[in-house]
């Protein structure tokens, strides 16, 4: 499945970025995320298989979904109500 076609509120590409980058982008759209509504991130960085997950958990948010296309790693996240 290509990751344009996952419905979100917001898009972020994190694809690029290095160390604290990803997370910082990351905390900046949350910002914006109103409860219930989706952030989908991509990525082109493997580790960030394991390291978006664990962000998800330490900030409690919901990890609706996760994985990857020809072109990278999605990320599909929830702020949960």
């Amino acid at each position: 499945m290509a990751s344009d076609a996952i419905a979100c509120d917001i898009f972020v590409d994190i694809s690029g970025t290095d160390c604290a980058v990803p997370f910082s982008k990351l905390s900046e759209a949350l910002e914006i995320l109103q409860p219930g509504q989706t952030l989908m991130a991509v990525s082109k960085k493997q580790a960030l298989q394991s390291d978006i997950p664990a962000f998800c958990r330490q900030r409690g948010l919901k990890l609706l979904d996760q994985g990857e296309t020809q072109d990278g790693y999605y990320f599909l996240i929830q702020l949960e109500s």
